[in-house]
C-alpha cells in the first residue's frame, strides 16, 4: 500500500490498488502537484470558461473569428439591443479575446490570437 505525505497528510492506505499504482508510477503526489497549473492559472482558465459559457459571447466570438465586424452587423445578426451587444463586446475585449480599432464612424472588432486559441479548431470560416 502507498503511504505518502501530501502537505502533512498521508494518502489513504485503503486506496484501490490501480489508483495507488497509477500515482506511484507517475512519481507520487508531489509529481502530480507539479503537473497541475497553479492557483492563478486555474483561476484564469476558469474565468475564460465562464466568459465562453455565455451563448451570446460565444456566438460573437465565432462571428468575429470569421471576419472583422462592426457592431451594426453583429446587432442585426444576433437581433439584440445595442446595450446588450456593447456589454458582451466589452467583456470579450477586456479579457483579450477580441480587439477593436476605429474606422471613420465605426468601431471594427477583430479576434485576437487568444480568442482563436480559446475557440481551438472550432473556427469554421476561412
Amino acid at each position: 500500500m502507498m503511504k505518502e505525505k501530501k502537505k502533512g497528510k498521508m494518502l489513504e492506505p485503503s486506496l484501490p490498488e490501480e489508483v495507488a499504482e497509477a500515482i506511484e508510477e507517475m512519481g507520487g503526489l508531489g509529481k502530480l502537484e507539479c503537473s497541475i497549473p497553479d492557483v492563478k492559472e486555474i483561476a484564469a482558465e476558469a474565468n475564460l470558461h465562464h466568459i465562453l459559457s455565455d451563448k451570446t459571447r460565444l456566438t460573437i466570438l465565432y462571428s468575429i473569428g470569421c471576419c472583422d465586424m462592426c457592431p451594426c452587423v453583429l446587432k442585426e445578426y444576433l437581433t439584440i439591443s445595442d446595450s446588450r451587444l456593447s456589454y458582451h463586446l466589452a467583456i470579450l475585449e477586456e479579457n483579450g479575446l477580441v480587439t477593436s480599432y476605429p474606422k471613420k464612424n465605426w468601431r471594427i472588432f477583430r479576434i485576437t490570437e487568444l480568442g482563436k486559441a480559446a475557440l481551438g479548431k472550432g473556427l469554421l470560416c476561412p
